[in-house]
């Protein structure tokens, strides 16, 4: 069985558009802006976690979704 996960340089869809994940923040809880810096995080605690994007943003993770499914089975 694969595991499946966003990690670095991960393209998603954002509210601002197709980007890349270039910083994962893994929260105590959903909602928090700030965690431990990761390299990768299970697809299924994404929402605990805040992104910073190619494009200057940063994100909660309920407001990515991957583009394209493949770049997240590990």
């Amino acid at each position: 069985m694969q595991r499946r996960q966003v990690r670095l340089g991960t393209k998603v869809d954002s509210p601002w558009g197709e980007t890349k994940i270039t910083g994962i923040e893994l929260c105590e809880e959903p909602g928090l802006k700030e965690g431990i810096r990761v390299k990768q995080m299970f697809i299924d605690l994404k929402d605990r976690c805040v992104f910073d994007l190619d494009n200057g943003h940063w994100a909660y993770g309920y407001q990515i979704d991957p583009v394209d499914m493949r770049q997240i089975n590990g």
